[in-house]
């Protein structure tokens, strides 16, 4: 099966955008647009694909039949990945932190396995180091990063932007995790400012990769990390679940509940001039 088949067969491609209403966008005289890439797939939904499929593709146009790639235990990344691999017929390895977990220790490690994922679990201090195990065979196999970040993910994304019409918009949002999304709109923008939402706290290392990619990054805001990677405070859950109420939209805690709680924070602080329109990238992700 090559590329196309696959999104022709799978994917609802492209991806909706939906208008949301709000009292407050009302009040501050603003627009508000959502990018359903969280419908393109259950699995594969959001950025997942978005990032994926280049590799995907390259690995077929290679002749490599194994993809190696990293993540945490609730990665979604990888349980992306193991769910494509599978449908492609290709073998893959999964190098998860945290030598104490088993593929029992969660429902996804374990859906991972059954997809065939080879799963090795390393020490904090080897997955910081992206040590892969040496009895991992890495001969004409294609290594991801952690997140699926790099060139290729980067220039894939531009997609999302291919798909839209871009001068309807005067500004894009997006979360922004290991920044492979964030930086590929940046890369693929023509009009419009694009604003990423942290979602941890790597912003160093979002500029540093921004530099060796030669790209210009436009916005990005360090406020809605809330601490840590994952953390849940109650007022998070609360916007989140009221979202949903709300708009009938599926968010979750870590990346797109930030992304909106960020993005309904700025617009109640008055830094979009009146009669902006704004869209949002739904970036999918599992509720866990």
């Amino acid at each position: 099966m090559d590329i196309l088949q696959f999104e022709k067969q799978f994917l609802q491609l492209p991806s909706k955008i939906d208008e949301i209403h709000d009292e407050l966008f009302e009040q501050k005289n603003v627009r508000v647009f959502i990018k359903r890439d969280d419908l393109i797939h259950p699995i594969i939904s959001g950025n997942k694909w978005r990032k994926l499929r280049d590799y995907i593709e390259l690995a077929q146009l290679n002749g490599q039949k194994h993809v190696i790639s990293f993540g945490g235990a609730y990665s979604n990344h990888l349980y992306a990945l193991a769910f494509v691999a599978n449908k492609f017929k290709l073998s893959s390895t999964g190098v998860i932190r945290g030598e104490e977990l088993t593929a029992e220790s969660n429902n996804f490690l374990r859906q991972m396995r059954d997809w065939g994922m080879d799963l090795k679990f390393v020490t904090r201090t080897d997955y910081k180091q992206k040590f892969i195990p040496k009895e991992v065979d890495i001969q004409n196999a294609l290594i991801i990063a952690e997140g699926g970040f790099g060139e290729i993910a980067t220039k894939s994304v531009a997609a999302i932007i291919n798909e839209t019409d871009e001068s309807k918009y005067h500004h894009i949002f997006c979360p922004v995790g290991t920044g492979a999304t964030y930086l590929g709109l940046c890369h693929a923008s023509v009009s419009s400012n694009i604003h990423g939402i942290l979602t941890l706290n790597n912003l160093e290392e979002i500029k540093s990769n921004a530099i060796s990619l030669n790209i210009a990054i436009h916005r990005l805001y360090t406020d809605y990390i809330f601490g840590k990677y994952g953390n849940r405070p109650e007022k998070l859950n609360q916007f989140c679940k009221r979202f949903e109420e709300n708009h009938g939209i599926k968010i979750e805690h870590i990346y797109t509940g930030k992304l909106f709680y960020g993005l309904y924070d700025l617009i109640q602080k008055d830094i979009f001039t009146p009669n902006s329109n704004i869209l949002a990238i739904h970036t999918g992700g599992i509720k866990y």
